[in-house]
C-alpha cells in the first residue's frame, strides 16, 4: 500500500519552513499537514553561533524526543532526522521538518530503501538487507545531539563514501565529546546501539535522566 501525502502550507518558501502540524492517517492515505515557521533550523544556528550549550541541547533534544514519540506512535518513520530538518521557532519550540522521506509502517511491510542523509544514517539503512524500523530515527536522534554538540555532522572526518562504509561496515560508532557529561553519553549510546532492536523507543526515552527533569515545552508542531 503506498502512502500518498496530503500536503498543506502557508508560505512559498518549503524547502526550509515546512512543519508537521497534524498526522492523519487513513485506509489507503497518510495526510501530512505542514505550516509555516518564520525561525531557522538548529543547522542554521550551528553555523552562526556554534556549538551548542548543554542545558540547550537537553531543552532540544527533549522536544525532538517528544515528536518522534508522536510520530512513532502512529506508525510514521521520518528517515531523515538531522539539524537540517528540525526547526527552531522564535519562542524556542521545536519542529520537525521535511516529511518528503516519511513513511508509514504497516504490521507486514518493512522498509528496504537508501533513504536518509549520509552521516546521520542508521548501519542498518547503510546495509540496506534485512529491512529496517522506527529505530533508524532513535539513531540519526543521537547523531543530531553529537551534532548539536560539536556544530559538525557525525563522521565528519571521513569523506561521504568513506563515512557510509565505516556506518555500514565497523562496529565503531561516532565519537562522543569528553565534555558531556555523564547523563548525555549514556542517552547518546542508548540511541547509538548498532542492534536496532536494543535501541530504546521514543516514548521509553523521554523517561531518560538526561531529559528527564527538563520543563515540559509544548511541540506544537506535533500535536493536532
Amino acid at each position: 500500500m503506498c502512502a500518498i501525502k496530503e500536503v498543506r502550507v502557508a508560505s512559498d518558501d518549503q524547502t526550509s519552513r515546512e512543519c508537521l502540524k497534524q498526522l492523519n492517517q487513513g485506509e489507503e492515505t497518510l495526510s501530512v499537514y505542514l505550516e509555516y515557521v518564520s525561525g531557522g533550523s538548529i543547522h542554521k544556528l550551528l553555523q552562526e553561533y556554534g556549538a551548542f550549550k548543554e542545558p540547550v541541547i537537553q531543552n532540544y533534544t527533549r522536544q525532538i524526543v517528544s515528536g518522534l514519540a508522536y510520530l512513532h506512535g502512529r506508525n510514521t518513520v521520518h528517515r531523515d532526522i538531522k539539524g537540517a530538518n528540525i526547526l527552531v521557532d522564535p519562542n524556542g519550540e521545536i519542529k520537525l521538518a521535511d516529511f518528503g522521506m516519511a513513511k508509514h509502517i504497516t504490521a507486514t511491510s518493512s522498509m528496504l530503501s537508501f533513504k536518509g542523509s549520509p552521516y546521520w544514517m542508521a548501519p542498518e539503512v547503510v546495509m540496506n538487507t534485512n529491512g529496517y524500523s522506527l529505530a533508524v530515527d532513535i539513531w540519526s536522534l543521537g547523531c543530531t545531539i553529537l551534532e548539536m554538540a560539536t556544530s559538525k555532522p557525525p563522521w565528519s572526518q571521513f569523506e561521504g563514501v568513506a563515512a557510509i562504509f565505516k556506518i555500514g561496515n565497523s562496529k565503531d560508532i561516532p565519537q562522543i565529546p569528553e565534555s558531556l557529561s555523564n547523563d548525555a553519553k549514556s542517552f547518546i549510546k542508548l540511541c547509538l546501539q548498532r542492534d536496532p532492536p536494543a535501541r530504546p523507543k521514543a516514548s521509553e526515552l523521554l523517561n531518560h535522566p538526561f531529559i528527564r527533569d527538563q520543563a515540559t515545552t509544548r511541540v506544537v508542531a506535533m500535536r493536532e
